[in-house]
């Protein structure tokens, strides 16, 4: 089998959709069975929890696995045609049984998940050219609240070109000016530095702090 690099970045696998869609568990894998070409050849989807992905397509005629549909540079008509029903097979997979998840750490999914359970408001990607940047508005009013993307720490003035997933957030101008220290919370990436902070979603500022935050953002934005 062969490993389908880059197919599902940033996406999560949903157990119970793999199952639906009719994946079966082996050996701590799924797998996943399908003809194609009106049964000419048969197509073996792998996928294990690490999120890596494999996939084998067989000539059902002489039994001997098929790899023409790979070799981007010889395919031709007929190869064309198993790799059209081949990839097809894999963007089912990839809509049907996996999720989004451009944000990684557990910090900022758990952040993700107040703003969902408390307030029942969703992340928006707003921004083809910016993919890992969310924003999350209150009903109401259509205003932005929170603002998560990922980004170098060196653009908020730490030492660092390590990625960071933060979040900005709406406050007072008094408020704003007592928190800001460049060492927990950092004037506003991008975003009015009078109004906004902005805070790394990687433990340096407690959970319970990071909603009470939240909070008196969402209030800001009646």
């Amino acid at each position: 089998m062969r490993e389908v690099k880059d197919f599902i970045k940033d996406k999560k696998i949903d157990l119970k959709r793999l199952e639906k869609f009719g994946f079966k568990l082996k050996d701590n894998s799924y797998y996943y069975d399908i003809f194609l070409l009106n049964n000419q050849f048969k197509m073996t989807v792998k996928i294990n929890l690490d999120n890596s992905i494999f996939t084998e397509i067989i000539d059902v005629e002489t039994s001997e696995p098929y790899v023409l549909h790979l070799l981007e540079m010889k395919r031709s008509g007929y190869s064309e045609k198993v790799y059209g029903a081949y990839s097809e097979v894999l963007e089912k997979i990839k809509k049907e049984c996996f999720e989004d998840e451009i944000f990684k750490t557990d910090y900022t999914k758990e952040v993700v998940d107040y703003v969902k359970n408390k307030y029942g408001d969703e992340l928006e990607f707003l921004w083809e050219k910016s993919p890992k940047t969310a924003v999350v508005r209150r009903k109401s009013s259509k205003k932005w609240y929170a603002v998560i993307l990922t980004l170098s720490k060196r653009k908020i003035n730490l030492d660092s070109d390590e990625a960071v997933e933060i979040i900005n957030l709406h406050n007072s101008l008094e408020e704003i000016e007592n928190l800001i220290d460049n060492k927990r919370y950092f004037p506003a990436y991008h975003m009015n530095k009078k109004h906004w902070c902005t805070i790394c979603l990687d433990g340096t500022v407690e959970l319970e702090k990071i909603y009470k935050l939240i909070d008196i953002s969402y209030e800001l934005a009646k």
